[in-house]
């Protein structure tokens, strides 16, 4: 902070010629002189800092105390804005660069969405633009709270919703809403039944009358575990049956993939168009905005420009790189097309099983003109037991779609 009041204030670095270097710092002292950074020559002379208007005053005492003083260096504002006295049209462009970024502070032209997973960033964007707040609009002009239950009527899928504004810069903030846990209606009478075909390993009753037990094959549709119940003292009753069931299964998947496979080859041409965006209005530095080539990647690398001090500019440059390609056929390895093949089946069989497990693997690849078919034959363990409302009609019990 004190180095920062000394730039401000001008500082002058001072040569002092005297005989007696104590009889110069108690004059310093008794009229106030401060100094810092003092040195001694090999020869005798002192060298130190000295605030710009205390070397003036250093100056007027130095006749008539014995000694000499000479400026060596000076720094700071004063000096800055004595040789930008002549500069009108320099010191009128940092005028305008300031007041200009002053002004520019107040409207936001940085919007950062955080928190979001399942809604889009586009989609959050686009309804806050309907709302009125979108780039370049005023900050201090902006209800938060009202935007908010704007927002979350907009999009019921957001729980919460808040922005924070800092300059020109806003943070979006969002949080989602959790779906809430499926309720089980236990007054409806149900039965579970198999949803998948299998040997049952684990049976575990919670509610209901079970018809199978562990060891039994069924098939899917089976009904495990019926909600009927009939009592010696009450008579026929209906519940909602539930059980956790664990069954042995059995599963038969096959994927293919040619062996020869399309990939680019650049050929080294590429051509760069570079875009000013400035306050939302797009300015291209180039003419001819088609591509004759019919094939290439497109890169875009947008760079928003910000001050130091991390003012956000309304100025974004965006420079898009086109690079040139010809498709060309090759032909991949055995091993690596088999090698793909084995972890799109595994990713499938564990999407299937859920929190099941596998018990076994076995593989059978075969190549029939250029395509290569690899097929899977696992045994999992996984739950199977769903439940299902059900119907009495002519005394059977019937299985009704969820």
């Amino acid at each position: 902070m004190q180095r920062l009041l000394n730039l401000l204030r001008g500082t002058v670095r001072v040569e002092v010629v005297c005989r007696y270097p104590e009889r110069f710092v108690n004059l310093c002292a008794a009229n106030a002189i401060a100094f810092w950074g003092m040195q001694q020559l090999e020869t005798g002379e002192l060298r130190a800092f000295f605030s710009a208007a205390d070397f003036r005053l250093l100056r007027s005492l130095s006749a008539a105390n014995g000694f000499e003083v000479s400026r060596i260096s000076r720094r700071g504002a004063p000096m800055v804005l004595r040789r930008l006295r002549g500069r009108q049209l320099l010191v009128a462009g940092l005028v305008f660069v300031v007041i200009a970024t002053r002004v520019t502070s107040l409207f936001v032209w940085d919007i950062r969405v955080i928190g979001n997973e399942a809604v889009p960033r586009a989609v959050i964007m686009q309804a806050l633009r309907e709302f009125g707040f979108t780039y370049g609009t005023f900050g201090y002009g902006i209800e938060s709270e009202m935007l908010a239950e704007k927002m979350k009527l907009r999009l019921p899928e957001l729980a919460w919703f808040a922005v924070n504004i800092s300059g020109s810069r806003a943070d979006v903030l969002v949080r989602e809403r959790v779906p809430a846990p499926e309720i089980i209606d236990r007054s409806v009478p149900a039965m579970v039944v198999a949803t998948k075909s299998g040997i049952i390993t684990k049976l575990n009753v919670l509610e209901g009358r079970a018809l199978v037990s562990v060891g039994a094959t069924v098939e899917r549709g089976d009904v495990l575990v019926t909600g009927m119940l009939d009592s010696r003292t009450n008579g026929p009753r209906e519940v909602h049956a539930l059980a956790e069931i664990e069954a042995r299964t059995w599963y038969e998947i096959s994927a293919c993939m040619p062996v020869e496979t399309t990939v680019k080859r650049f050929l080294g041409e590429k051509r760069v168009k570079n875009t000013l965006i400035f306050g939302g209005k797009r300015i291209n530095f180039y003419f001819n905005s088609g591509i004759s080539w019919s094939n290439y990647d497109k890169i875009i690398t947008e760079t928003p420009l910000r001050l130091p001090m991390g003012v956000s500019l309304p100025i974004k440059l965006v420079r898009e790189t086109y690079k040139r390609y010809e498709p060309v056929t090759t032909e991949q390895s055995r091993e690596r097309v088999i090698d793909t093949l084995k972890q799109q089946l595994t990713e499938r069989l564990s999407d299937a099983i859920g929190d099941g497990s596998i018990n076994a693997i076995a593989w059978d690849a075969r190549e029939d003109n250029g395509v290569i078919t690899v097929t899977m034959y696992a045994e999992c363990v996984e739950q199977i037991a769903a439940s299902r409302s059900f119907t009495i009609w002519e005394g059977n019990l019937s299985a009704t779609q969820p």
